[in-house]
């Protein structure tokens, strides 16, 4: 797997050398990660729609692959906005950050202000904006700029018109789709062992991560035999190869079908479509699933799960966190449904702000 990927960066790499780019869209495309590629999809598909030419590239390896240098680029979205990336950023772009923009980013770093470079690059960068208020309040403080922006996450405009057709599709086919993660750990063998990194980031959760686990584990487990018994076809859909893995152990000796990774947006969004019940635990599985019209049962790992369905109105006992799991409570077995006017409304406000800011990275001559 992690062979493809790189052969899949050099030929991305490659073609961008050789038929040049207008615009470069810098992300965590590395290829591992589906809900990052959607995020790079979701900024491309705009600019193709203008007929620039743009390419997307990893920001981890900004500066030691042979990345097409260009004048205008987008930092296209998600948890990137971490220091060490910025300062790759940085020192790509040496200081003229008036043609480039930081979209949708999330900041959940700290001591900012405590790098002269990363500074000039916020507050000199032609767009700033975030996925949530909460982040867009943190940035105005820090930067001192009144005009920076939050909006819903990015792969919300990913496909809008085929997403609005499918939700439109009644009644869809009897099959329920499980996401599962390596939730806050690392596979060996069948068993998870929890990263270290996540012991001060995390703590309620890493002093108690048998505990979530064996929940998670149980839990899942219990929404594919509900399904089972119902009559409802059961199928894995992975957004991380560790996601495929992930789903094997939890589903073993189930009656449920293993989908393979795939990096193309598009093509797990198809596969997805025509899916009555999606169990989501990754953030853009979420959302895929949002999109699509299906009936969700969201397991908010992450706190940005959690706003993201605060957003949509549900309070938190209509979902469980991870939180939960680790203090011992299991799934509720609810699916959600959510409403179709915000989804399109959102959906409609991203692709909004998407166009906006090439706009304006444009114009910045």
């Amino acid at each position: 797997m992690l062979l493809l990927v790189r052969i899949k960066q050099v030929i991305r790499l490659t073609t961008q050398r050789i038929t040049g780019i207008k615009i470069a869209i810098i992300g965590g495309y590395h290829g591992v990660n589906l809900g990052d590629m959607a995020l790079g999809y979701s900024v491309k598909e705009i600019v193709n729609k203008k007929g620039i030419k743009s390419g997307l590239q990893t920001i981890y390896s900004l500066n030691s692959y042979p990345w097409v240098k260009t004048k205008f680029a987008i930092i296209g979205g998600g948890a990137i906005g971490y220091k060490e990336s910025l300062i790759n950023v940085t020192n790509r772009f040496n200081s003229n950050f008036t043609n480039l923009a930081l979209l949708g980013v999330d900041y959940n770093d700290s001591n900012y202000e405590k790098s002269a470079e990363i500074m000039d690059l916020l507050k000199n960068s032609a767009w700033l904006s975030c996925r949530n208020e909460k982040q867009s309040i943190k940035m105005q403080k820090l930067t001192e700029r009144e005009d920076i922006t939050y909006h819903p996450d990015l792969v919300f405009s990913y496909k809008k018109e085929y997403c609005k057709k499918q939700r439109e599709l009644n009644p869809k086919k009897k099959i329920l789709l499980i996401n599962v993660v390596p939730l806050y750990g690392t596979i060996v063998g069948e068993s998870l062992i929890p990263n270290i990194q996540y012991k001060e980031e995390r703590p309620e959760l890493y002093e108690s991560y048998n505990l979530m686990i064996k929940n998670y584990i149980e839990g899942v487990r219990l929404v594919i035999k509900d399904a089972l018994a119902n009559g409802y076809k059961v199928e894995s859909i992975p957004f991380t190869p560790g996601d495929a893995t992930m789903a094997r152990i939890i589903a073993k000796e189930l009656k449920i079908k293993h989908n393979n990774y795939s990096d193309n947006p598009f093509k797990v969004l198809k596969k997805m479509a025509s899916a009555e019940k999606v169990f989501a635990t990754r953030y853009h599985a979420t959302i895929f699933g949002i999109k699509l019209g299906a009936k969700v049962m969201p397991m908010a790992y992450a706190r940005k799960n959690e706003i993201l369905l605060e957003e949509f109105g549900f309070p938190t006992e209509e979902f469980i966190t991870a939180t939960d799991l680790a203090n011992g409570s299991n799934f509720s077995g609810k699916y959600l449904h959510f409403n179709n006017e915000i989804i399109e409304k959102w959906e409609d406000s991203c692709y909004n702000v998407i166009n906006n800011c090439v706009d304006i990275v444009l114009l910045k001559k």
